[in-house]
């Protein structure tokens, strides 16, 4: 049986603990220009991107933004992505990632980021982490057309390596990134306790992971049919 050549990993709320962070940013910037949040609850947008927020949140926000780059949206994003930046050390590093990763690596395994967060953001991430250097593919918002849940950023990772998704697996812990790799044809890690997200496995967390692998992960599913192509369009949340 031939063997597991890649795998992609969602980064937030998988890799790191960035979700509260990801919050910090965002009600900073709308407290900043008082704007109220709290009917979306305690742990609103988890997974989604940021120009979904946008959105969402776009007709609240009105005339708040100065518009010097005439793009509210655009102030709406860098001012996020600024906060976030300015305090990405402050991430957790979740227990048992950096060991997954190097473990993978020492194997020879490609791996590829896939996220719907911003390419500074991700990178910003891997790099606490320590891990920036281990990967060959990052895909990121920025890549994209259309962010998950779509096919999109996963079959753009798949294609950067040149792996076929019969030998690979993402890695996802939520709804979202999960339809997106399945959308792909990618067989799906799920970490974490979100029931709501489907994958083909499951772990609590990737303390694990080592072991998962040497008994499951490290091998390919036989020959299928799979996308081959980027898909012109997406589900939608």
């Amino acid at each position: 049986m031939n063997r597991t050549r890649a795998m992609a990993w969602d980064v937030d709320g998988t890799l790191v603990d960035s979700e509260p962070l990801h919050l910090r940013a965002l009600q900073s910037v709308c407290d900043a220009h008082g704007v109220d949040i709290t009917d979306y609850g305690d742990t609103p947008f988890v997974g989604v991107a940021i120009g979904d927020v946008w959105r969402l949140l776009a007709t609240r926000f009105e005339s708040k933004f100065v518009q010097q780059s005439g793009n509210a949206e655009d102030e709406f994003r860098r001012a996020v992505t600024r906060y976030y930046l300015e305090h990405s050390s402050e991430v957790r590093v979740l227990p048992g990632a950096r060991q997954a990763l190097e473990h993978l690596s020492s194997l020879g395994v490609s791996l590829a980021a896939v996220s719907n967060s911003e390419r500074p953001i991700v990178l910003a991430n891997l790099k606490t982490i320590g891990v920036l250097d281990l990967f060959q593919v990052v895909v990121s918002l920025d890549d994209v057309g259309q962010p998950k849940p779509a096919a999109e950023p996963y079959l753009r990772a798949l294609a950067a390596m040149a792996v076929p998704a019969r030998e690979a697996w993402a890695v996802e812990d939520s709804v979202s990134g999960a339809r997106s790799a399945r959308a792909a044809c990618l067989r799906v890690l799920i970490v974490g306790e979100d029931e709501m997200a489907q994958g083909d496995q499951r772990l609590n967390d990737l303390r694990d992971f080592q072991q998962w692998w040497t008994t499951t992960g490290s091998q390919s599913r036989p020959a299928q049919h799979e996308s081959t192509q980027l898909a012109t369009t997406g589900e939608n949340e």
